[in-house]
């Protein structure tokens, strides 16, 4: 029953994936506490609820903000304060068996809970960090990286 549900999911959702293929938005912010920013193409516009983010957007908060956005594929991020982070690749044509997110926290903290990409596709979906990838194979996970020296 669950791959069923999974895969009437990703049908839904595969109009917003091939808008999102065709350089359209990958996902929304949601939430925004203080400070936050989208940084895209070389301008920097202050986050707030609905404010479309694209593939290769970085992403960041103030010392007392914070950001929570939601991803075509329903994977769910949440940045804390002092964090930064750019969303490297997405893919979600599942038609097409073309799926895929990475992600790259240089600063701060993050809570990834996945979304259909990693239900459908484990593999295809990562976190860098200065240090080290993680490679997601649950459905939820939290990491914090300092500053570096």
């Amino acid at each position: 029953m669950r791959p069923l549900i999974v895969f009437l999911l990703a049908l839904l959702l595969s109009g917003a994936a091939a808008q999102a293929q065709e350089g359209g938005p990958i996902g929304y912010v949601k939430t925004v506490e203080g400070e936050a920013f989208v940084l895209r193409g070389g301008e920097r516009m202050p986050a707030e609820p609905g404010t479309a983010v694209f593939r290769s957007d970085m992403l960041q908060t103030g010392a007392g903000g914070a950001l929570g956005l939601t991803l075509m594929d329903s994977t769910r991020l949440s940045m804390g304060p002092s964090s930064e982070l750019t969303l490297s690749r997405f893919e979600f044509v599942p038609s097409e068996n073309r799926l895929g997110f990475v992600g790259r926290i240089t600063r701060g903290t993050l809570l990834y809970v996945s979304g259909v990409i990693a239900k459908l596709s484990a593999d295809a979906v990562s976190v860098e960090t200065p240090v080290a990838t993680i490679a997601v194979r649950g459905t939820r996970f939290a990491v914090r990286v300092e500053e570096q020296p």
